[in-house]
């Protein structure tokens, strides 16, 4: 039987740009007309009967307004919804409380609002404290409340009025460790006794843990459904292309300097054959610097061309050759490897007509998260010819839930 089934639905909202108006623009009706939101556009889908089912999209993809049309909290603009059951939902914190009344009063008011009469009530109320463990804030207002009370109240009311229909939209992100895993618990059996779960997280490790199948919304529409690794997919690649594109709009940052005898006039991140900013963890990684030469090959450095300030270590070193290095740092300024061709006893000649230095990573282990980068050329002593300092960044993607900077090839044994 189909718990849910949504066939071409649409929500929009009429948005007024200007609230206060003067008389003069009433009278003259000269003020701007309303602009139409399509929060949701051509939406379809279906879940089955103790299902449990993701709906996944960066914030303002229309993922919460779905959500509120299937509580019925919010009508369709057009299109079709039928829900089968009795539905319970977490939607937004603190949403169905009265802040004046207590736990224990918002708990009667929750579920005669779902239907429960007051003897059913009664009967799950010691649960739903138990649950709840708000101790003795069970009786004071709800007002005088954390956000991770708010949770714990709400979940707990929502679990324990045997909904057919279970609704959770992020919620879960406000509890504490303890509360999450007492509430995905719940959920587990929940899935045990068949119920239908609605899930939006923005924990895709835990929408894969959970469901099997979903739908990804973005600007609205439904841009991938079905089997939850292929949403999933579609999901991360569509977070790299957003994060590509505002990794590309970035303006040059960080510090540059040398002596400028060999400049460092191209970097380029690439994997998968094309160039990109964001990196798979655990894909090949290659970085290539493009060097020009404005020095005679062969003479020697002048001490003069260096700007005021800088020490030079290399003065009277044939421009014959130079070393290349990078460094990689979490965007936090922790330093996760730096290395150069020098330390890797990698001669690079150089050529009057400048060239390109590659550094390769066959499998890149660095953790999901955002990096900076250092690149610099300079003379065997070391004396920087053209120092990039965090003027290039990048991300790394992959799936959560490891912890640290890099991975460590290990492997488990049981015995």
């Amino acid at each position: 039987m189909t718990a849910i089934r949504a066939e071409a639905l649409a929500k929009s909202y009429l948005l007024r740009t200007e609230r206060r108006r003067t008389l003069k623009e009433l009278l003259l009706r000269q003020y701007a007309p309303p602009r139409r939101l399509e929060a949701l556009h051509d939406v379809s889908f279906a879940v089955e009967e103790g299902e449990t089912f993701a709906v996944v999209g960066a914030n303002g993809s229309g993922k919460s307004t779905l959500l509120k049309l299937i509580a019925g909290t919010a009508r369709p603009t057009s299109g079709a919804l039928t829900v089968n059951g009795r539905i319970s939902a977490l939607l937004e914190l603190g949403a169905g409380f009265h802040p004046d009344f207590t736990g224990r009063e918002n708990v009667f008011l929750n579920a005669a609002l779902l239907g429960l009469s007051r003897r059913e009530t009664e009967r799950v109320l010691p649960e739903i404290e138990a649950f709840a463990e708000l101790g003795d804030f069970f009786d004071a207002a709800v007002k005088t409340y954390s956000s991770g009370m708010y949770m714990r109240l709400a979940f707990a009311v929502a679990a324990h009025v045997d909904p057919d229909v279970l609704l959770i939209d992020e919620i879960l992100a406000v509890g504490d460790e303890y509360f999450q895993r007492k509430c995905f618990a719940k959920l587990n059996e929940f899935r045990a006794r068949s119920k239908t779960i609605c899930f939006v997280s923005h924990d895709l490790a835990a929408v894969g843990r959970l469901c099997r199948r979903g739908i990804l919304l973005d600007g609205g529409r439904v841009r991938a459904s079905g089997d939850i690794a292929l949403v999933l997919e579609a999901y991360a690649e569509l977070v790299e292309a957003h994060e590509q594109h505002a990794l590309a709009g970035d303006a040059p940052k960080g510090d540059r300097w040398g002596s400028g005898e060999v400049r460092i006039e191209r970097v380029a991140l690439e994997s998968g054959g094309r160039e990109t900013l964001v990196v798979r963890s655990g894909e090949p990684f290659t970085i290539r610097l493009g060097y020009e030469v404005s020095a005679p090959v062969g003479e020697a450095v002048s001490g003069a061309s260096a700007p005021i300030g800088t020490t030079i270590l290399g003065v009277g070193a044939p421009v014959d050759e130079a070393v290349f290095g990078v460094t990689i740092y979490r965007d936090d300024g922790v330093s996760v490897y730096g290395t150069n061709t020098q330390l890797d006893g990698v001669r690079v000649p150089l050529r009057r007509s400048g060239g390109e230095v590659v550094f390769r990573v066959d499998r890149l282990p660095l953790l999901p998260g955002r990096y900076e980068l250092d690149v610099a050329a300079a003379s065997p002593a070391l004396h920087a010819y053209d120092y990039h300092s965090k003027r290039f960044s990048f991300r790394v993607s992959g799936t959560p839930g490891e912890l640290g900077t890099a991975r460590i090839e290990h492997r488990w044994e049981a015995e």
